[in-house]
């Protein structure tokens, strides 16, 4: 099984590889530029590695910069005042950011590069489970408003994808279960035999988090999402798919202002919801939907009781791939294929809520 992992996209490709280093890493890249450079992270995980940072942060290009934790920090005034901070010390062209951290720190990385200076290189070192298998590959960037999740963003490639499996060593089962929501969806979009080897191993999974059966599953998510990204950068299809499970996910988590679960419990809750539409409206059989939400049940979530429908129905109307009566929602027609369908009315969604 590969170690480096190709994103063909012409001028902008680049490679997904597995290290066993970040600070390594960092080292060879920063040194690579006489600029001032940027790493972005958390306190959190600065504790939890502070004998890497403080090799780090004797590098002389390069300063620490810290963001808040949850996804509260992905906004406006973030991006301000980090953008000030590059200003400051003199940051140019050459310079370049390293993100360190899970998807809000993968996020916010992502989209300063992409606007400071009309866009300088960055480097995501994704530091969670959810950030190895999704986040951090593709380019997409967001910021949330308070009317929704990511409503400001662009599409910006980084420069390199380094995943460094020791990171995993320090995360909790609470949070490589709730990451799994993303690998076991790309099982059902795209590669029915990575919803098998999950569905066989998930027991061993959710009890010893194994490193080789994770990485494993990181390589090949990796695998798919870089062939779906080649396939479709600008998410005008194909891409789309990646979206099973987000509508429904991405209100959830607005519902309760981001700070009650895991985006990836919020994201099982979602593909509960699509699980429904796609066995009741779409071709779904009865067989792969009881599979599917065995897999799923084998999870224990917070429990969730979306009382205000109308609060709840606007989150899922701000949600990018709402157009008009419809949203474009992705279903299954079979484990391992999805599709796009705008047959899905915001009833049905709503009526979709009696599965949580």
């Amino acid at each position: 099984m590969a170690n480096r992992i190709k994103v063909d996209l012409g001028a902008e490709s680049y490679n997904i590889s597995i290290i066993n280093n970040f600070v390594n890493s960092i080292s060879n890249f920063s040194s690579n530029t006489d600029s001032e450079c940027m790493l972005i992270t958390q306190k959190n995980i600065y504790e939890l590695y502070k004998g890497n940072f403080k090799k780090i942060s004797k590098l002389k290009n390069l300063s620490i910069y810290f963001i808040d934790d949850g996804e509260q920090a992905k906004s406006v005034q973030t991006i301000d005042k980090i953008t000030n901070e590059m200003a400051s010390r003199h940051f140019d062209r050459s310079s370049i950011i390293f993100a360190v951290g899970g998807g809000v720190v993968g996020d916010i990385a992502g989209f300063v590069a992409s606007i400071f200076m009309r866009g300088i290189d960055y480097v995501q070192y994704p530091t969670t489970l959810l950030a190895m298998i999704d986040s951090s590959i593709g380019g997409k960037t967001g910021i949330n408003l308070e009317s929704g999740k990511n409503l400001i963003g662009r599409i910006y490639q980084p420069k390199a994808v380094e995943i460094d499996m020791n990171f995993i060593s320090t995360l909790p089962k609470k949070e490589i279960n709730a990451s799994l929501a993303e690998a076991i969806k790309y099982g059902f979009i795209y590669d029915k035999e990575l919803f098998g080897f999950i569905s066989s191993s998930i027991d061993i999974i959710i009890r010893d988090k194994p490193l080789k059966v994770l990485e494993k599953i990181i390589i090949q998510c990796c695998e798919i999402k870089s062939d779906v990204v080649s396939e479709d950068v600008h998410e005008n299809e194909l891409r789309m798919i990646l979206n099973f499970g987000h509508t429904v996910g991405h209100a959830i988590e607005g519902y309760y202002n981001y700070d009650k679960l895991l985006h990836g419990e919020a994201i099982f809750y979602g593909m509960k919801c699509a699980l429904f539409l796609s066995n009741k409206y779409g071709d779904l059989s009865d067989e792969d939907y009881k599979k599917s939400l065995n897999l799923l049940s084998k999870f224990d979530l917070p429990p969730i009781n979306i009382e205000d429908d109308k609060k709840f129905m606007s989150l899922v109307k701000n949600d990018k791939k709402f157009r008009a009566t419809n949203t474009k929602f992705i279903l299954l027609d079979k484990i391992g294929k999805a599709y796009i369908s705008s047959e899905i009315s915001l009833e049905k969604i709503k009526e979709s809520l009696s599965v949580l």
